[in-house]
């Protein structure tokens, strides 16, 4: 069985891009999941997950094992999707850190952005090198989150250094100041918000590819 699972941060924060991508996802036969905080039974051993969200991936990695997990982009490019066209837009591409260990994102976000015709602008420190999550490892971990994928939470504590508000603001502030192009494309919640902290304009891939649905 195939299971979509959204991720309930974009959601809330892209309710309209959200339903549409959704809603194409599902008419393909796929049937909805449950957040990657909630119950799993109803997965079985060989199912796949489809999500759009880098902490959902990790806490799946570490829940179920046993489960196939892609990316939204990997599963779109193998579908009959209608691509919007972006006219040869110069866009940022801004990697995740937590997807470092996952190049078949770092592919597929870079093949749907070149099939929407964005003229890709690529970060020094890209893909397995790419250094950024926002603030996210500047914050205490989610109590849920530590709770249901203790061992992917225990090995991050080597990375988390705590700052104040004000901190996080500024490093993020001197952190936008080296993107070129006015939009940077990102496929992490914690990426979008530090960039948006900062003062920079941070586009998710799903609002560029739901433009037109």
């Amino acid at each position: 069985m195939i299971y979509y699972v959204p991720g309930c941060d974009f959601n809330r924060n892209h309710p309209e891009e959200g339903r549409k991508i959704k809603e194409f996802i599902l008419s393909r036969n796929v049937k909805l999941g449950q957040c990657c905080r909630k119950e799993i039974d109803y997965l079985k051993k060989g199912d796949t997950l489809i999500t759009n969200c880098t902490l959902c991936d990790m806490m799946f990695a570490e829940r179920c094992p046993d489960m196939h997990v892609i990316s939204t982009y990997e599963y779109l490019l193998n579908e009959s999707f209608h691509w919007p066209d972006y006219h040869g837009e110069m866009i940022t591409m801004q990697d995740c850190w937590r997807a470092r260990n996952n190049p078949s994102i770092h592919e597929a976000v870079r093949k749907c952005l070149a099939n929407m015709n964005v003229r890709i602008v690529e970060m020094e420190d890209n893909r397995q090198n790419s250094m950024y999550c926002g603030v996210w490892l500047n914050n205490p971990a989610a109590e849920d989150c530590v709770m249901l994928a203790p061992k992917t939470f225990k090995n991050l504590d080597t990375y988390r250094k705590l700052l104040s508000a004000q901190e996080q603001k500024d490093k993020m502030e001197t952190w936008v100041q080296q993107y070129t192009t006015e939009r940077i494309a990102v496929y992490c919640n914690g990426c979008e918000k530090g960039i948006r902290l900062g003062g920079g304009s941070p586009v998710h891939l799903i609002e560029l590819l739901a433009k037109e649905l």
